[in-house]
């Protein structure tokens, strides 16, 4: 009796087990699953891996991290804690992940399989410089290989490139690069990827620019700020060659008789080559420039963000329909600024004919 009981409890538990995997397996990483949370777990490992990234870089200026190596040390630790728990997770719900759950000993093929290798690597510096005893020089060969886990944006990547693919099978290589650059019916997730990469390089441009004016923090961030405006202005220029490139594909440009000449006279185009200029007038000109003036003319980069933002093109609509009522307000201003102006200077100018000029 007792030996029929427990054959008859360990389906029950097995089939526990099985629940708590496709539980945790739908809520957190099915894609399939509407009402899961897969999105946002992957927005915040994104997250996280960008901010532990930029962390690491930081810790090789020393006067960012020796003031504040604990508070490094401790994200770090929070951070591989975090990715071993995903780790762990993705490893136990391997049995009931559909690529996975046909084979006979689905977590070690999911062990071999791309992605977790990449999870692996993005801890294993930690604990293995953690619990083995390793010299200055292999301790800083594991510091530099923590930034292998800038690979874990894989996951995110790889779908979305075999989906545009799959959506422009068959399309010319302009179509395809013109659906990278601009939303079409066929660009995939990977156009998002494209614009957040490039919105992303034009807020950093501009943050260092303007930090690049505060002498102390020039003197210190010397280096980087020229190796972030050297890669800057390789993106940018390489965005500018490719919408050239594929003016004959933009609706807007292909019915011209020249669709590469039109787009080059666009507004658009003219503020993404003023955003190249200041680095080729710095370097390349017989003569020397108000350096001043080239960092001022560098935030011309902000108006590059009109292209990725619809409150613009809102606004252009707004103006373009209501330019009468606009003017005449900006006449009534005017007209309200000189009127007050003007008694201000008559009541005032003989109490305080000194203060009180009409030049």
């Amino acid at each position: 009796m007792t030996d029929i009981s427990h054959a008859a409890a360990r389906p029950l538990v097995r089939h526990s087990a099985e629940g708590v995997m496709t539980f945790v397996y739908r809520w957190l990483f099915d894609h399939d699953f509407a009402p899961g949370f897969h999105r946002q777990v992957e927005r915040a490992i994104a997250l996280l891996i960008l901010i532990s990234v930029a962390a690491i870089v930081l810790e090789h200026i020393p006067e960012i991290y020796l003031p504040y190596a604990q508070s490094f040390h401790w994200f770090d630790v929070i951070t591989v804690a975090i990715f071993s728990v995903e780790y762990l997770l993705r490893l136990y719900t391997a049995p009931v992940h559909p690529e996975f759950s046909d084979h006979r000993f689905p977590r070690l093929r999911y062990a071999f399989s791309f992605y977790a290798l990449v999870d692996l690597v993005a801890i294993l510096p930690f604990y293995f410089s953690h619990f083995f005893t390793v010299d200055v020089e292999m301790l800083r060969v594991l510091r530099l290989l923590r930034l292998m886990r800038i690979f874990k944006l894989s996951r995110e990547l790889v779908p979305a490139w075999t989906e545009f693919q799959s959506l422009n099978a068959g399309r010319s290589f302009r179509a395809k690069v013109y659906a990278l650059l601009e939303p079409t019916g066929h660009s995939g997730r990977l156009h998002i990827f494209v614009d957040n990469f490039i919105v992303f390089w034009i807020a950093l441009s501009i943050v260092c620019v303007v930090l690049e004016s505060v002498d102390s923090i020039q003197h210190l961030f010397a280096a980087q700020f020229a190796w972030i405006d050297v890669i800057a202005f390789t993106i940018f220029t390489v965005e500018y060659l490719a919408r050239v490139y594929t003016a004959p594909e933009n609706p807007d440009f292909r019915d011209r008789y020249l669709p590469r000449w039109a787009h080059v006279r666009s507004g658009q185009a003219i503020i993404d080559l003023l955003t190249i200029l200041p680095f080729l007038l710095e370097r390349f000109l017989p003569f020397d420039l108000d350096l001043r003036f080239l960092r001022v003319f560098r935030l011309l980069r902000m108006l590059k963000l009109t292209r990725y933002t619809s409150a613009t093109t809102t606004l252009l609509k707004v103006i373009g329909r209501e330019w009468q009522i606009i003017l005449a307000s900006v006449f009534v201003m005017l007209l309200l600024v000189v009127l007050t102006a003007s008694l201000g200077y008559l009541f005032e100018h003989d109490a305080q004919p000194a203060g009180r000029s009409s030049h």
